[in-house]
């Protein structure tokens, strides 16, 4: 085999594989089981106490470990039943289960969950569109 077109100095690595229990997560069921994932639960250490606060249209999920607490999961298994959550998310159009990956951010000090099977909200430009935008022309009658 011929390598001379190929610059071994230029390769570069391939992202580690991720396994999908590796990734931090919460998740919401539809009896309103709220619940951290072993990951979650190996990054948090032993935190179990957090504020946390959700998005209007529900696709973000922030716990906060350093303010007064709104939800305490359990030491051992890192779950809480919590049914006005999930009518929450449900009002918000949301399908239960919801998974949540969580990913520290040090700005706000809080861990930030994200929602990636939610549709991502329409650009603004598709909003501001002028509502007969659409429509065909109508024939002008001659009378």
């Amino acid at each position: 085999m011929d390598f001379l077109d190929l610059d071994f100095s230029t390769l570069q690595d391939i992202p580690p594989l991720q396994h999908y229990f590796e990734t931090p997560r919460v998740s919401v069921t539809q009896k309103g089981l709220f619940s951290m994932n072993a990951a979650f639960r190996k990054a948090a250490g032993a935190q179990r106490r957090f504020l946390v606060k959700i998005s209007p249209d529900g696709r973000y999920l922030v716990l906060y470990p350093t303010e007064p607490a709104n939800v305490c999961f359990s030491a051992k298994n890192g779950y809480m039943t919590h049914k006005a959550l999930a009518k929450s998310l449900k009002e918000r159009g949301i399908q239960l289960p919801a998974l949540y990956a969580v990913t520290w951010c040090q700005e706000r000090e809080a861990w930030v969950g994200s929602c990636p099977e939610l549709p991502s909200p329409p650009h603004l430009s598709e909003l501001t569109k002028s509502a007969g935008a659409g429509k065909k022309p109508q024939a002008r009658r001659n009378t």
